[in-house]
Parts: structure tokens; C-alpha cells; sequence
């Protein structure tokens, strides 16, 4: 098996709802996305967050989102929305602080104003 076959594979165990991923909702630039494995890393957002002062009572909350390509077809771009979640635990809108693109996987920086 050559490197990029192997990187396949990997992602689908890393992108596997059964073991590391959860199925979620994504709304972004008017469009829905159902049914999408998504990580949500905050540990690997605070050990890459900028720390900053803000107002009294609003906390900042980050994360980093690993999303399969082709479950999005797309590549959401930095300084835009996003809203992830599900009907059942609810849903958050995020700000696309950073967006990339590595062997076949999208990760996103994400941040949210909290009260």
C-alpha cells in the first residue's frame, strides 16, 4: 500500500463515529450538511489559543474541527460562520478563524463568544 492509500484509511478510523468522530449537522454559506463525522478537539484549541482579555462576563471558547472532505465537498473560509451541532444537544455558531486543507481532511479553528 503506497503513503496516500494508507492516509485513506487512516482518516476513515479517525472520521469512524465509533471511534473517535461524532455524526453532527453543519450549516454553512446557506447550506445544510447532515449527517457529517466531525471531531471537536478542545484540548488541541486551548494548547493553540491566543490568550486575550475580554469584556467582564463573555469567555472565549475555541476549538478545533477535523471534517472529512468529501463529506463537505468544500473547504469553509476564514472570517465566515459556522454552525454545528445536532436537534438533540442543540447548536453553536462558530467563527472561522482558521481553514485548511491536509490529505483529504478539513480543520477548522473555531471560536465562539460565550456569556
Amino acid at each position: 500500500m503506497d503513503f496516500k492509500s494508507q492516509i485513506a484509511e487512516d482518516m476513515k478510523v479517525f472520521h469512524n463515529p465509533a471511534e473517535m468522530a461524532e455524526i453532527m449537522n453543519v450549516y454553512y454559506n446557506d447550506k445544510q450538511y447532515t449527517d457529517v463525522a466531525i471531531i471537536l478537539d478542545h484540548t488541541e484549541a486551548v494548547k493553540r489559543a491566543n490568550k486575550e482579555d475580554h469584556a467582564q462576563g463573555i469567555v472565549q471558547a475555541d476549538v478545533v474541527a477535523y471534517i472529512a472532505l468529501t463529506d463537505l465537498g468544500i473547504v469553509p473560509k476564514q472570517g465566515r460562520e459556522i454552525e454545528i451541532g445536532t436537534s438533540a444537544t442543540g447548536y453553536t455558531i462558530y467563527r472561522i478563524k482558521k481553514a485548511g486543507c491536509e490529505d483529504g481532511e478539513i480543520i477548522l479553528d473555531l471560536e465562539v463568544y460565550e456569556e
